[in-house]
């Protein structure tokens, strides 16, 4: 009787191989990319009238959102298939897997559709983002340069919401790329799990700064390219103070349970 109640228990937790606090962190954080996209719903909701006098098609930002939300689900599925513990070889790292593969691809339709429901009326917008996403898994399952499309359309969709807004801030969004591969490889190096959500909070975050440019730019208070300069700066001298902390952080321990 015990033993039948603790069945899906033990075979929920079999699959999660770091101890209980990181496990925690790393799957709080996943539940947060997954949540994210409901920004891009919100601010689409509250700032209708705006975003239909700056934006082609703001009713394509909710189908955005649904897609990106997919594709955060994927990347859980991916990481419940590596018994969320991040190694070099695993797909959710470096490795190659089918679940990842649809992480990568329906964040990038995600960017894609943002970036037309923001400027399709331009007529090269659908072309190259109906481009790269379509080479996307073509880059994948070659392993060339697979994360080139999904980083063209992020900076695609940066300078699009620009355009629309007139707010720097938005590029901070392309920033997060290079501070979500700072802890990427904080977390190989170390095998630190903990790092692994970081990694994810970090990676899922640019909507934050699509809502502060939706916001800006209605109001008219943009901030100033010197102000985008300084935040920039400062990050990066303290991504190069904590950096000797993060690479020293000691390996997790792997912890192996056995479903009953």
């Amino acid at each position: 009787m015990s033993q039948a109640a603790g069945g899906p228990v033990s075979q929920v937790l079999s699959s999660i191989e770091i101890r209980g606090g990181e496990a925690i962190w790393v799957l709080a954080a996943h539940l947060y990319a997954i949540l994210v996209p409901l920004i891009l719903v919100l601010v689409t909701n509250h700032h209708w009238d705006y975003l239909q006098s700056t934006t082609h098609n703001p009713s394509l930002f909710y189908i955005a959102a649904v897609l990106m939300a997919a594709g955060s689900a994927f990347e859980v599925a991916q990481n419940t298939i590596d018994q969320w513990y991040l190694t070099p070889e695993v797909a959710s790292a470096n490795g190659v897997g089918f679940c990842d593969m649809l992480a990568f691809w329906f964040m990038c339709a995600g960017q894609a559709v943002l970036a037309v429901g923001l400027a399709g009326d331009a007529w090269w917008v659908l072309p190259l983002a109906v481009l790269l996403v379509v080479a996307y898994p073509i880059c994948y399952l070659t392993q060339t340069a697979h994360f080139l499309p999904p980083s063209l359309i992020g900076v695609l969709v940066a300078i699009l919401c620009y355009q629309a807004f007139g707010d720097p801030f938005i590029f901070l969004s392309v920033f997060l790329g290079f501070t979500t591969i700072y802890f990427f490889i904080a977390l190989l190096k170390t095998g630190a799990q903990l790092l692994h959500g970081f990694t994810t909070i970090v990676a899922s975050s640019g909507l934050w700064f699509f809502r502060a440019a939706v916001e800006n730019g209605e109001a008219g208070t943009p901030v100033s390219w010197g102000f985008l300069a300084i935040v920039i700066a400062a990050t990066v001298a303290l991504m190069g103070i904590a950096w000797p902390v993060l690479t020293k952080l000691p390996m997790s321990p792997r912890i192996v349970r056995q479903a009953t």
